[in-house]
């Protein structure tokens, strides 16, 4: 039998603290207003904080604070020993906890593959070095484990239509593992289930709006959730690709096609191709949380889409329907916009503004809005945005995580995601994450 979940565990502790009358956070009579940091690019009043950005969230802390891993981190551990790879672990977590961190998001399926035992997905290479081959040993079983022992909370982060991309594997299915389901269905000798796996732009996909791949992105889904002991369950950015102008056309046009047919011949109307899309991903989204929360009611699901929150609104990529997931009960427990953007007005999305925006299309208030912050930018020559070509310097400000955390708890924040890992041990962006760790303590 699984045992009670760390979430489960922690609300228990801190309930029971409460009762007790002992003070888990502190005095509680602590000020919740934060400084905010001088930055003459900022947008907007600096405001005086909100009783909602002041909750503390269901496990007990302050706010959600923690740090993707990506499967890019793992690229130094592949083929490691059982205890090669422990210790690689538990001093990543180590590190998580010193950045004050209270969980970790750990990429456990980047490519079709998986960093667990799985029954529907073949190794990943980043355990094993390559694609199929068992590492000797179970990363997830080890990373749960080094979490919880820190007292960290661990969410498992996968990809859920990707199976490749130009750089790794291309589209030749030859290079996946014989085991992957795409290869499967892509090189048996049925015919139904060709179209389950798309190329497009050099990159294999699963299709969107077949079933079968619906049910098997929720079946992997759920086999986590009753097989170890996550906190979360945390899909990021990879839904459909950017289809350009010739999106009515293309990718899983057929397929839309197919439908339009039977619409009109039912006599009922057909929803655009991207309302269609945009469907297909909201049943994968409301199949998964029912099978989240089927295995464990206290595990959260939560999506990163990318922060450009106009753009979803185009109708030839991504197909994120952000206003139902944060609007109707069965859909998500958080997300997460990546607001990788500085204060700067030239921003086609600077980050204070937009973050004012991704909180006020939350109609559920038991979802929660984390901000994505983008440590991966610090002391970086970046361009203001694609359509400004002039260096953003706001990037060299040492104080620049800081006060995103500040001004985010000022704009309803329920807490932070910061990507990546490797950036923030990175020994360029040291002050920027000493800045970083105080404004926790605040």
């Amino acid at each position: 039998m699984k045992r009670p979940s760390f979430r489960r565990l922690a609300a228990l502790i801190t309930a029971f603290a409460l009762i007790a009358g002992i003070g888990v956070f502190g005095n509680t009579g602590h000020d919740m207003t934060v400084p905010v940091l001088a930055d003459e690019n900022s947008s907007g009043a600096a405001g005086t904080g909100t009783e909602e950005a002041a909750e503390v969230t269901s496990d007990g802390s302050d706010e959600f604070r923690a740090v993707w891993i990506a499967y890019y981190d793992f690229n130094k551990s592949r083929g490691y020993s059982k205890g090669d790879f422990t210790t690689y672990v538990e001093k990543m977590f180590d590190n998580a906890l010193s950045f004050g961190m209270n969980a970790v998001v750990v990429h456990v399926r980047p490519f079709s593959d998986a960093m667990y035992k799985s029954s529907y997905y073949p190794w990943s290479s980043y355990a094993s070095g390559t694609q199929g081959v068992n590492p000797g040993y179970d990363p997830l079983k080890i990373m749960v484990t080094a979490a919880h022992e820190r007292g960290l909370e661990i969410h498992a982060w996968l990809n859920p239509y990707r199976v490749s991309t130009t750089w790794n594997y291309g589209t030749d299915v030859k290079k996946l593992s014989k085991s992957n389901p795409a290869r499967k269905w892509l090189t048996n000798k049925k015919t139904k289930d060709d179209r389950y796996v798309l190329e497009y732009a050099g990159a294999l996909y699963y299709n969107p709006s077949a079933k079968a791949v619906r049910e098997l992105i929720i079946n992997g889904i759920r086999e986590i959730v009753e097989n170890y002991d996550v906190d979360g369950i945390h899909l990021d950015d990879y839904f459909y690709p950017d289809l350009d102008k010739n999106y009515k056309t293309n990718f899983d046009a057929p397929e839309y096609d197919t439908y339009a047919a039977k619409q009109k011949k039912a006599g009922k109307k057909a929803m655009s191709i991207a309302e269609w899309r945009k469907d297909n991903v909201n049943k994968l989204v409301k199949g998964i949380y029912s099978a989240v929360k089927e295995a464990d009611p206290d595990c959260i699901f939560g999506i990163s889409p990318g922060g450009f929150i106009d753009y979803f609104d185009e109708e030839f990529r991504w197909y994120v329907d952000y206003r139902t997931w944060m609007s109707k009960e069965g859909y998500i427990d958080y997300i997460c916009p990546q607001l990788y953007w500085s204060f700067n007005n030239r921003n086609i999305f600077p980050y204070y503004d937009t973050l004012l925006r991704w909180v006020a299309a939350r109609k559920n208030p038991s979802v929660k809005v984390y901000a994505g912050l983008p440590a991966y930018k610090m002391n970086e020559k970046n361009v203001i945005s694609s359509k400004d070509s002039l260096t953003d310097t706001e990037w060299y400000d040492q104080f620049l995580l800081a006060n995103m955390i500040y001004r985010g708890r000022q704009g309803g924040a329920d807490g932070f995601i910061v990507f990546d890992y490797e950036d923030l041990i990175d020994g360029k962006n040291s002050t920027a994450v000493e800045y970083m760790k105080k404004a926790w303590e605040e």
